[in-house]
């Protein structure tokens, strides 16, 4: 044993300090010789510490009976087989706390322990392993793609958002060469980039397209020799930056081919007005009208309703004079002067209208209409289009009159025959048609105009309807016939609607409804008795028509004149004895929408003493008020029959 005690000896001076554990084991035989348990020679004090033990406890004790529930006695057999192999073992096990990694190394009939606390390791292993699988997560459940190459471009990961842009499984790609695995990159902007991030060139983004269709916004980075990549899909982006530019190109589009229509409709405007009927100009027209109208007809309310004053109260003197009296004779002359400025007067006012017909959505006076009628005139208006083209057929049912305004409605049949006129080549009559088709259909009068011409695509259909669309060259159509010809038909309550396919034609249905589903119209007699004075309450923002309509209506009631609508609302407030209202549709601090929207609440009692006034300006809201609230309304310049009989006729207030 002395050499096995030198051995010791000098294995406990080297080892004394050493952080990490060391023990000599002696082998323990049975009688035949077999190994059966170890026995402590020697132990430092690391060693001894972590098995929870002094170092003089341990030695000579053996290793079942020390601690036989510990993970070091369990690994008997691993002892056991360094000795008798005589090569040396690692293993690692939990003892207590910690986690030691055990190194046996054999010795003559013993074995030589060696202990090394990896706790903190493999903590930090399992951190770094628990971190990675929360990132593998977190890139597997992203809608991006993301995967990274090494400095040999081959893939060491990549996700399966990356995967299914590139059609192939991960399996496919993990471990492959990026180029070999992905062969339609080469030559692409990707491989120009990502070879210039692994040049180290530093990071970058990019637009690419992955497959037709779909596009994405690619980050790229590299980091000790790998390069990895982040993929955004950015479609929805890139189809609202493709509608944009479409959009803008032909808005850009539109405004030039408005700018040269301005240009040649100015032109066209000294044509004479029977042409201009009967064409697209004048719809132009008519919107340029609008706001002008809206403005001749306030003043020439007054012009209109003072001169037509002056007449009623001239005529009884004029009566009283001798015929050769001087003052009668300069009374005379005045009258047939005021008479002749009335005519005047009226003949602007009628021209007016006339050039409103065409900007407003509405029709003022809907009455009951022929459709038949209104169709042989837009019939007889494009003969000379339809004649050397196609044979026309009608088809005519027995229908009930219609809620229309004749010259509108006979202008949007002519739209419609020039339309499809314009859809048949010249020249083959006999093979091309247009057929004229009408019939009842519940409450509404339905007429047809079909063509077996050339028809439209899907897209164009889409499209016949909106102003400026057209499909003829450019200078031959402004592309505003059937934008407006719905508007016309929707102002009379209807509908137009189109159906068409390329090479069998189209077809147009006008939908109107039928007089029987008519409401009755304001009564406008002159001749009827008044029944005595009542009250009349006039709102409008302009002083001098509010004046002259005092001046009228106040011969034979009592008026009340305000200005704006909030002094109206003030007015009745205080004083809601009023037998009729006549309030201006558009002022300029409360509309009369609103007034109407006031009293509703708070007064609606009055609503049905209310008469609207209106210049012939209307916003949307106000068509849309007048098209749904079920008022009474006087266009301006007045008769003063009617407003004498819309006074008179009003319901009497309770308690007179």
């Amino acid at each position: 044993m002395p050499d096995t005690n030198v051995m010791l000896a000098a294995l406990e001076e080297a080892e004394r300090h050493q952080p990490d554990g060391c023990m000599v084991f002696h082998a323990v035989r049975d009688a035949a010789g077999a190994l059966v348990d170890f026995q402590w020679a020697w132990a430092n004090h690391a060693g001894a510490r972590a098995l929870g033990h002094a170092p003089e406890s341990l030695r000579g004790q053996r290793l079942r009976e020390l601690t036989p529930g510990s993970a070091l006695a369990v690994r008997m057999d691993v002892l056991r087989s360094v000795v008798e192999a005589g090569r040396p073992a690692v293993d690692s096990f939990q003892e207590g706390e910690a986690w030691l990694q055990a190194t046996a190394v054999p010795l003559r009939d013993g074995v030589l322990l060696r202990l090394r606390d990896v706790t903190s390791a493999l903590r930090l292993e399992e951190g770094v392993r628990e971190t990675l699988d929360w990132v593998r997560s977190v890139l597997e459940a992203t809608p991006d793609a993301f995967f990274t190459v090494d400095a040999d471009w081959r893939v060491t990961y990549v996700n399966h958002e990356a995967a299914a842009i590139s059609g192939r499984s991960q399996e496919q790609l993990f471990r492959q060469i990026l180029w070999q695995a992905c062969p339609e990159l080469l030559g692409t902007r990707m491989e120009r980039e990502l070879r210039r991030v692994a040049g180290g060139a530093g990071p970058t983004i990019f637009e690419w397209r992955a497959t037709p269709g779909r596009w994405h916004e690619v980050h790229a980075w590299g980091a000790n020799g790998n390069v990895s990549i982040f993929g955004r899909d950015v479609t929805a982006r890139k189809q609202a930056e493709a509608e944009r530019d479409m959009l803008l190109s032909r808005e850009h589009s539109g405004r030039l081919e408005a700018e040269a229509l301005v240009h040649e409709r100015t032109r066209e405007l000294m044509v004479a007005r029977e042409r201009l009927v009967q064409s697209e100009k004048l719809a132009m027209a008519g919107q340029l009208a609008a706001g002008v109208g809206h403005e001749i007809n306030n003043p020439l309310s007054y012009v209109v309703g003072n001169l037509q004053f002056a007449l009623e109260q001239l005529a009884p003197f004029t009566a009283r004079l001798e015929a050769r009296d001087a003052l009668a004779c300069a009374l005379g002359e005045a009258m047939e002067a005021l008479r002749e400025a009335k005519e005047g007067a009226e003949r602007i006012r009628n021209t007016v209208r006339d050039l409103q017909t065409f900007a407003r959505a509405e029709e003022p006076q809907l009455s009951p209409v022929d459709v038949h009628a209104a169709l042989e005139f837009g019939l007889a208006m494009a003969m000379p289009h339809l004649r050397h083209r196609a044979r026309v057929e009608k088809r005519l049912g027995e229908v009930p009159t219609v809620m229309a305004h004749e010259g509108r409605l006979g202008q949007v049949f002519l739209q419609l025959l020039v339309n499809a006129a314009q859809a048949i080549p010249e020249g083959d009559v006999a093979r091309y048609q247009v057929t004229l088709s009408s019939w009842r259909e519940g409450a509404s009068v339905v007429v047809e105009v079909a063509d077996n011409g050339h028809g439209m695509a899907p897209e164009v259909l889409e499209r016949a309807f909106e102003p400026f669309f057209t499909t003829r060259p450019l200078g031959e159509g402004a592309g505003l016939g059937l934008s407006t010809s719905l508007g016309l038909v929707r102002g009379m309550g209807g509908e137009l609607s189109a159906t068409s396919a390329p090479g069998q034609g189209s077809v147009f249905q006008v939908r109107l409804p039928s007089t029987q589903s008519a409401a009755p119209s304001v009564r406008a007699a002159e001749d009827q008795v008044p029944p005595g004075r009542k009250r009349v309450l006039v709102v409008d923002d302009e002083p001098l028509l509010a004046s002259v309509l005092g001046r009228i209506l106040g011969a034979r009631h009592d008026v009340v004149v305000v200005h704006s609508g909030r002094e109206a609302l003030d007015t009745l407030a205080r004083d809601a004895d009023f037998d009729r209202v006549f309030c201006d549709l558009m002022m300029a601090d409360l509309t009369g929408m609103d007034v109407y929207e006031a009293l509703s609440s708070r007064q609606p009692e009055l609503l049905k003493r209310f008469v609207f006034m209106t210049g012939g300006g209307f916003s949307e809201r106000a068509r849309v008020f007048l098209q749904t609230v079920p008022v009474p309304r006087i266009e301006k310049p007045f008769e003063l029959g009617v407003l004498h009989a819309l006074v008179e006729d009003a319901q009497p207030r309770a308690g007179t």
